[in-house]
């Protein structure tokens, strides 16, 4: 019974991922977008006390923000190589 019952859950959540994919791609970026916010105050509220953990703390956003450069250049370049254009900017 038990085997039934995570079958028909597991049937239905790939059903709803298959069914919500913008719901769902919605809801993970903003719960990444919720968890960097959370990391950053973290960060800044036990890093304001020691002077080197804030250079650690502004070192790591600046590889993040490194990172994340990369990956909107990467993604323009195969956009731009697949012949479709970005999203509208607004």
């Amino acid at each position: 019974m038990r085997n039934l019952i995570f079958l028909a859950v597991g049937i239905l959540f790939t059903l709803g991922v298959f069914f919500a994919r913008d719901r769902l791609k919605r809801a993970f970026q903003i719960g990444a977008v919720l968890y960097a916010v959370v990391l950053v105050a973290r960060f800044l509220f036990f890093g304001m006390g020691d002077s080197d953990t804030l250079l650690d703390m502004l070192t790591l956003i600046a590889v993040f923000f490194l990172v994340w450069l990369v990956a909107w250049g990467v993604t323009q370049l195969i956009l731009r190589s697949r012949g479709t254009p970005g999203r509208p900017r607004r």
